[in-house]
């Protein structure tokens, strides 16, 4: 099973010269700023770069399965950077765990999807933009004309009750991309659940990372 998911990430890869889901997107400069310690955060606010992207790369405002990927450079074990990825899904209990298409960067939630365990703990991870802010449709051109950004980071018990943990905000464009691997790159002492999970997880970003281009 695993050996047939690095297979398929590697080859779908490969053929878009880009990562097997989530091959374009925006990247933007910004900070990030703990307000809870639910989660390894900085103490100090930090700077990251984040990217925004369309997980099937459907063309202009078409509905997606919508990305937001963050770096948070010196945070991860060894002094590495720590990567968060998060998809748009539901936001209840059951919800979070799939992913949901959306027509637009700023309504609804993100989520990592699947827990983080911290100790004995298991922690949603997700994200909302800041009330208030205008609707941005699902497109590229769109979210890159829109910065910035706000969006408040929540950690969600097995409950299914979401508390704030973090603000994101995003304020200009950056570079290139980095490659963006949560598998690898996040503190000591935080793991993901359930292990089968993780283990098919670390083979589909290991097969991604193998099938992209030099």
């Amino acid at each position: 099973m695993a050996g047939l998911v690095s297979t398929g990430f590697r080859g779908l890869a490969a053929l878009r010269r880009a990562p097997a889901f989530h091959p374009g997107g925006v990247v933007l400069r910004g900070e990030l700023r703990r307000v809870a310690d639910d989660l390894p955060w900085p103490p100090e606010t930090a700077p990251v770069v984040a990217r925004l992207s369309k997980g099937a790369g459907t063309p202009g405002r078409l509905p997606d399965a919508l990305g937001l990927a963050v770096r948070i450079p010196g945070a991860g074990r060894d002094g590495g950077p720590w990567d968060i990825t998060l998809t748009t899904a539901g936001g209840g209990h059951l919800g979070r765990l799939l992913p949901r298409p959306a027509a637009a960067w700023t309504r609804g939630a993100y989520s990592s999807l699947v827990p983080y365990r911290r100790a004995d703990r298991l922690v949603w991870l997700g994200a909302w933009a800041e009330t208030g802010t205008p609707r941005v449709e699902a497109s590229l051109d769109a979210v890159r004309a829109a910065a910035p950004l706000r969006f408040v980071l929540r950690t969600g018990r097995e409950d299914g009750r979401w508390c704030d943990s973090a603000v994101l905000t995003l304020t200009e464009a950056a570079g290139d991309a980095p490659s963006f691997d949560p598998m690898l790159n996040r503190p000591e002492g935080l793991g993901f659940a359930p292990e089968w999970l993780v283990r098919v997880r670390e083979r589909a970003y290991a097969g991604s990372r193998a099938g992209r281009p030099s």
